[in-house]
């Protein structure tokens, strides 16, 4: 759904005349878009390049669309590291997505840190026991970062 741009963010409740505050839960200074809440809120911000960093890879700050866009040309095959992408990638729409509704709905919130823990656990728990290469050097790096044994 956040593909297709139907989840019911806040901007799409004023849009069907539903009122509502507008306002990103997460960071409290934009309004809540798709585009926003994936990719510009400084917690989706910190929580991707921190995921890219687990990977080695350098960040820069995209629209959601471009970061779709370029997710869907580069990740493809079955490397390692496209694996670990892919997973981590859902892993951190899913969190981004329960972390607003947690807070919406229960006034309680976590830390980048704490939500980047969860993206370890889910990467870790769906690749263990997967049969890895770990004589590569970047596989080595790679298992190392997400605790994959």
């Amino acid at each position: 759904m956040a593909l297709l741009n139907r989840l019911p963010t806040r901007d799409r409740f004023q849009i069907m005349g539903i009122t509502t505050n507008g306002t990103c839960v997460n960071c409290r200074n934009s309004n809540e878009t798709r585009d926003h809440l994936f990719s510009l809120c400084p917690l989706a911000v910190d929580l991707w390049r921190a995921i890219l960093h687990l990977n080695g890879m350098n960040f820069t700050v995209l629209p959601w669309d471009d970061m779709v866009y370029r997710a869907c040309l580069k990740w493809k095959g079955k490397s390692l590291i496209t694996t670990i992408l892919k997973i981590a990638w859902n892993a951190y729409v899913y969190s981004l997505w329960q972390e607003r509704n947690r807070r919406i709905f229960q006034g309680r919130s976590r830390s980048t840190d704490n939500l980047l823990k969860e993206i370890i656990e889910v990467v870790s728990i769906r690749l263990r026991g997967k049969s890895i290469n770990k004589l590569d050097s970047t596989n080595f790096f790679l298992c190392n970062a997400w605790g994959i044994i």
